[in-house]
């Protein structure tokens, strides 16, 4: 399975054009910190582990910190037959607000 890279800054209009779902894939203590509001959070060793249970119609939009975690990710999502899109830049390079609320 394949996916595809779009720039974290577009990440919130990419989600609304598509219907998705942005998934951040770091940690809890590092989602709970500030994250990408309407973002869920299922960390990487979670996803690598199969524990997962995301709708396959849907597309999902994975981001980490730098991009190293949800280019990962988005590789094994798209294996396990999801829909994805990885974000380029990480939060590290995201312009807008966070959500700092778990």
């Amino acid at each position: 399975m394949r996916f595809h890279n779009i720039n974290i800054r577009n990440i919130i209009t990419e989600a609304l054009n598509y219907n998705g779902i942005i998934v951040d894939v770091r940690e809890k203590k590092e989602f709970e910190q500030g994250h990408i509001p309407m973002a869920i959070n299922i960390p990487l060793s979670q996803i690598k582990t199969g524990k997962i249970s995301l709708p396959k119609g849907k597309v999902l939009l994975v981001y980490c910190e730098t991009g190293a975690r949800s280019t990962m990710a988005a590789k094994e999502l798209a294996e396990k037959g999801y829909k994805v899109i990885n974000t380029i830049g990480g939060i590290l390079e995201y312009r807008g607000g966070l959500t700092k609320k778990a």
